[in-house]
């Protein structure tokens, strides 16, 4: 399924990004895909993806801000 129309974004991409970043940062993640760079309309699609596969993910979304 496709999340960014302009950008051609998909699902899966999106979903690899979160496992192969080095960033888990959800800003950070969706600015390095471009995605609501454009109009902006694919943007609370995007996050819930993200959001749901931080559920399913072996790993946790962290905050970028923490630096311990």
């Amino acid at each position: 399924m496709y999340i960014c129309i302009c950008k051609g974004i998909t699902e899966k991409q999106v979903q690899e990004a979160i496992t192969s970043r080095s960033s888990n940062n959800p800003k950070d993640i969706l600015k390095a895909l471009g995605v609501g760079s454009d109009c902006g309309t694919c943007v609370e699609d995007a996050v819930k993806t993200l959001l749901d596969q931080a559920k399913h993910a072996p790993f946790e979304m962290k905050d970028s801000s923490n630096n311990t």
